[in-house]
């Protein structure tokens, strides 16, 4: 039974379910995108004020969700970029033909699945959650209907989630079979490396095809090119950022309670994967001329980043991931902020070479698009900088000594296809950027300046983050 007590630590996701519903109700009353995107921004800072007075302690709602530092960490930062996401939705959406406001209710469940992914204590509870995500996902990836790319991006996905959700149903089944239980607390006292046997161990290989596929790691990254290339420029971020960021935490919660990181095979798979998503990663996206295929490729590599953290199997490993992923998102949602900003009546400028010339016709806009991609490439004096930094110290804490020689190896691969961009925008020929809808939309300038700050910020003075973190 739930206490009215326990119901509080849930508030932020109670908010969103019943901010869906009000929008819903809102729009059957009458249509109007900027209201609508008005309520949906509402929601979310509604949620997170529920969260910021949340009381700062561990506590189980029922056995579903486990309420914690990290689950609290996760909430925020996913609800933010949530917030940001939708102000980047309202300008880029203005020129589409499509109905608007449908948008903003598939883009509250998906954020409410995140957050319920990202807490959940109960394999019941996590498939329900990445469902509710998934769905979303794939209606909102295929939201601009009339173009042919979308909707082929959308089915791809769909058969891409539904492949995942099934490996994952499958391994945690077999992980049931062999420890009698389905919640993240109760595997805790079950010790993987003592009764590990071939079901346990094909459970663990089912799951991590699943998670695989769900945060495009190598070699089940295939299908992640097509999806942002052809996806809105919004829904690409939320991708990126928000659905890669709730699978890791759940996949760092399953692990480290089962304790599956202990048994030696299950480490050399998820380092194997780690180690191929890094160094593929960044080698294909030397030769991407289409600047979302770039990112795609550049979000590969950087989850790989992430499982050195993952693999450190200790406080500093979550705390190093758990930074790294606030620099990642801020990063990904500011170059996607920048596609949106420079969006017009034709679509995207979504080649490299669209942007050739830009410092000389754009140069604050140029300086920002600068530093998001030295952010990216990891420059100091910028969040992923530091945020290469702490993973680099933890797994050096913890004697990975090769994944930090890939990760220094392959970071190095992708400086050049970071730095061809900033060389492109350099260039002294005429820029051919004619309107865009940044110009028009305060608030799209507004948040592109919130997330520069942060990036520099995070680089330069990270410590009031770290205690956030609270681990």
């Amino acid at each position: 039974m739930v206490t009215v007590e326990a119901l509080g630590y849930i508030m932020p996701e109670i908010v969103l379910a019943i901010g869906a519903v009000v929008v819903m109700l809102m729009i059957a009353v009458k249509r109007n995108a900027i209201l609508t995107n008005v309520a949906t921004i509402l929601t979310f800072i509604i949620a997170l004020f529920f969260l910021i007075n949340q009381p700062q302690q561990d506590v189980n709602v029922t056995n579903l969700f486990f309420v914690d530092s990290i689950g609290r960490f996760l909430t925020g930062l996913i609800l933010c970029s949530a917030i940001v996401i939708t102000i980047y939705s309202l300008p880029y959406f203005k020129n589409q033909k499509e109905l608007k406001e449908e948008y903003y209710i598939l883009l509250i469940l998906a954020t409410l699945g995140s957050v319920c992914m990202g807490i959940s204590n109960h394999f019941v509870s996590f498939v329900i959650s990445l469902e509710l995500l998934s769905v979303s996902l794939f209606a909102l990836i295929g939201y601009l209907r009339h173009e042919s790319t979308s909707i082929e991006a959308a089915l791809k996905y769909l058969i891409m989630a539904a492949v995942a959700t099934s490996f994952i149903l499958f391994g945690f089944a077999l992980i049931y079979t062999v420890t009698g239980k389905m919640d993240l607390q109760g595997l805790t006292s079950f010790s993987s490396g003592s009764n590990m046997n071939f079901i346990m161990l094909a459970g663990f290989a089912m799951t991590i095809v699943g998670f695989g596929f769900k945060m495009a790691l190598t070699p089940f990254h295939l299908w992640t090119p097509d999806i942002y290339s052809a996806a809105p420029a919004p829904v690409a971020a939320f991708i990126a950022t928000i659905s890669k960021g709730a699978a890791f935490v759940f996949l760092l919660r399953l692990f480290y309670n089962l304790g599956g990181l202990q048994q030696e095979s299950v480490w050399i798979a998820f380092a194997a994967i780690a180690t191929s998503s890094m160094f593929i990663g960044n080698w294909l996206g030397l030769r991407q001329e289409n600047l979302k295929r770039l990112i795609a490729y550049s979000s590969i590599s950087h989850l790989g980043y992430l499982m050195v953290g993952f693999l450190a199997i200790s406080q500093d490993g979550i705390r190093s991931s758990m930074f790294y992923l606030l620099a990642y998102f801020a990063s990904i949602l500011a170059i996607f902020g920048m596609i949106t900003y420079f969006s017009g009546k034709k679509g995207e400028l979504i080649k490299i070479e669209d942007y050739r010339g830009l410092f000389w016709s754009k140069p604050w806009l140029a300086a920002v698009f600068t530093v998001i991609m030295l952010s990216l490439a990891g420059i100091p004096l910028t969040a992923g900088f530091l945020g290469k930094f702490y993973i680099l110290t933890a797994g050096m804490g913890t004697g990975k000594i090769f994944l930090l020689i890939v990760l220094a190896v392959s970071s190095t691969i992708g400086l050049f296809y970071y730095l061809r961009v900033v060389a492109v925008m350099l260039s002294r020929e005429e820029s051919s950027i004619g309107e865009h809808i940044g110009s028009n939309s305060f608030m799209l300038k507004l948040a592109m300046a919130v997330l520069f700050v942060l990036i520099i910020w995070l680089g330069v003075y990270p410590s009031s983050f770290l205690q956030m973190i609270g681990i």
